[in-house]
């Protein structure tokens, strides 16, 4: 840690920490999603001041673990350019990945993004360029432009121009992707993207949202400690898809879900916490992916359960109870000796009177003699899931990877 960091007051220190730790889980979240290697993304903490920017982008890169309760950082697999801000200075760290480091140069990526916008002769006035080897590295690089109001350097007014130049870099390089239809600024993670979470989590459940209404014995003080760990597991991956669809332009998703643990009427009130609306300056922001289609899978060791979901404008593009329907079909073609597939999928499915495009439900049961097993099933449902939205052309083709790789589970997102 740089001696400059001696007389920063620890309480800040922390909070620049906690920040860059976060952020660096939602990142690899979303990167492993979306299968981009590097981002743009602005922080607050630091306040412009780089040594606190670089122990920032360190914690986004240290090394998680999985088995903590509080997972942080992980990202140090995805190239970054990093910004924090004031009115006097703007300061910026570029980091790349040593495996990558011959596709990408950190202080190359710097130097261009800053020459680009000013100009030679104002980047060698009013920058300060510096390799930084943070962590014992030489992949980080860091850049302070000061104000000059005579010369028409705003801070303030480069942020635009650094994301735009910084993709324009990696899309040169063919190392993000193509982009005719969006503005480069959908593309950086800030505070409305990454918020902060909190213990405590009551999100509000209106009506039945396109869904169902809860079940009643979902409101028992019995089931109260379950439901709140149910809630706050959704509300979280309900933000974390919203960020990750934005991200990669997806309206549709598929995760697995731990707390509901085979429990159906969790599985429901877990994807009600996913679609919650709130406002973009909520201090805790809570679900917001309601316009995005989603099936979500629990499993015990005697059941899978699976929830189906589709947004009202999406609905003549997809059915929920058609989507899973072709899902259940297919999960029951793993088991063998069952008569009538479609007749029996069909008294599976189950909806709710008048929803049964947003919304469908089922339970299959393990049966041995039959050959359904929750675990092979649960991967079959995956699968099936993402090849009837690619027939129906909602889903991109994967001839690459594998399609289990873009379900989300709590390797992806950690520990809630």
């Amino acid at each position: 840690m740089a001696k400059s960091l001696d007389s920063v007051n620890e309480k800040k220190l922390k909070k620049v920490l906690k920040e860059g730790g976060k952020r660096g889980v939602e990142i690899e979240g979303a990167a492993d999603m979306g299968g981009l290697k590097f981002f743009c993304c602005k922080v607050d903490e630091p306040e412009g001041n780089i040594d606190l920017l670089v122990e920032t982008v360190k914690a986004m890169n240290a090394q998680s673990d999985p088995s903590e309760e509080e997972r942080r950082g992980g990202s140090g697999a995805v190239g970054k350019m990093v910004l924090s801000q004031t009115d006097e200075k703007l300061a910026m760290v570029t980091y790349v990945p040593k495996n990558m480091s011959g596709e990408c140069s950190a202080e190359e990526w710097a130097r261009f993004i800053i020459t680009d916008i000013l100009g030679q002769n104002l980047a060698d006035k009013h920058c300060a360029f510096a390799a930084c080897d943070a962590v014992a590295t030489e992949n980080y690089f860091t850049c302070v432009v000061t104000r000059d109001g005579e010369a028409g350097v705003f801070p303030l007014k480069m942020r635009e121009d650094c994301i735009s130049r910084a993709y324009n870099f990696l899309r040169n390089r063919d190392l993000f992707p193509k982009d005719d239809e969006e503005s480069d600024d959908e593309y950086v993670f800030g505070d409305e993207d990454f918020p902060e979470f909190e213990e405590e989590v009551s999100p509000k459940v209106e009506d039945f949202d396109l869904l169902e209404p809860m079940a009643e014995r979902c409101g028992k003080d019995k089931l109260a400690k379950k439901m709140k760990k149910v809630l706050k597991e959704g509300g979280k991956r309900g933000v974390e898809i919203e960020g990750a669809a934005d991200m990669g332009g997806l309206k549709y998703f598929c995760t697995m879900m731990l707390e509901p643990a085979g429990d159906m009427d969790c599985l429901v009130e877990c994807m009600r916490a996913m679609n919650v609306d709130c406002a973009p300056d909520e201090e805790e922001r809570r679900g917001c992916s309601g316009k995005i289609g989603k099936i979500v899978i629990s499993t015990s060791d005697d059941k899978v359960n699976v929830v189906a979901y589709v947004p009202k404008d999406e609905t003549e593009n997809c059915s929920a109870s058609e989507w899973l329907q072709f899902v259940t079909e297919r999960l029951l073609e793993t088991g063998n000796g069952i008569a009538d597939i479609p007749g029996a999928a069909k008294d599976l499915v189950k909806s709710y009177p008048g929803n049964e495009k947003t919304f469908a439900k089922a339970t299959l049961a393990k049966d041995g003699e039959k050959g359904l097993f929750p675990l092979k099933m649960k991967d079959a449902a995956i699968n099936q899931a993402y090849t009837y939205l690619r027939s129906k052309g909602l889903f991109p083709e994967d001839n690459e990877d594998d399609d289990d790789e873009m379900v989300w589970g709590d390797e992806d997102f950690g520990d809630l």
